[in-house]
């Protein structure tokens, strides 16, 4: 984080959010779970991008994080789907993804909507900041 950051630690520590989180992979889940309720946030994991896209058309969460490389159902398809109904810029997502992609895919998907992103393999602090401030913007 910059020094220019107004996000203190504690600010970051009292922060409860609810999180859904987006990942094929459950070790991932898991591991992202474990952490982010370690620093008291609740947490929905979806496995696959359809029950995803449900989740944040049915509940309201202060974040999503969102794995673009999914089989069938990705996290593009995801945004896609989301934006098609206006409910994209509606939700702080947060894409995170080990797949290559250049960095003006990256901005692009960010004019679209999306909040932000964080590259695999992922510095849990840098995300759990990441994910405060987005809640918090």
């Amino acid at each position: 984080m910059s020094k220019n950051s107004t996000i203190k630690d504690s600010d970051v520590n009292s922060t409860h959010l609810n999180i859904l989180i987006i990942d094929d992979n459950e070790q991932i889940t898991k591991m992202l779970t474990t952490f982010l309720e370690l620093k008291n946030h609740n947490c929905i994991v979806a496995n696959d991008g359809e029950q995803g896209l449900r989740l944040i058309q049915e509940n309201k969460h202060d974040v999503v994080l969102l794995d673009l490389a999914m089989p069938e159902f990705d996290g593009y398809a995801v945004i896609n789907a989301l934006e098609s109904k206006d409910q994209l810029k509606n939700n702080k997502i947060i894409v995170f993804t080990a797949s290559t992609i250049t960095q003006e895919e990256l901005d692009e998907l960010v004019k679209r909507g999306v909040t932000s992103y964080i590259l695999k393999p992922i510095d849990i602090d840098l995300l759990h900041s990441r994910i405060v401030e987005s809640a918090t913007s």
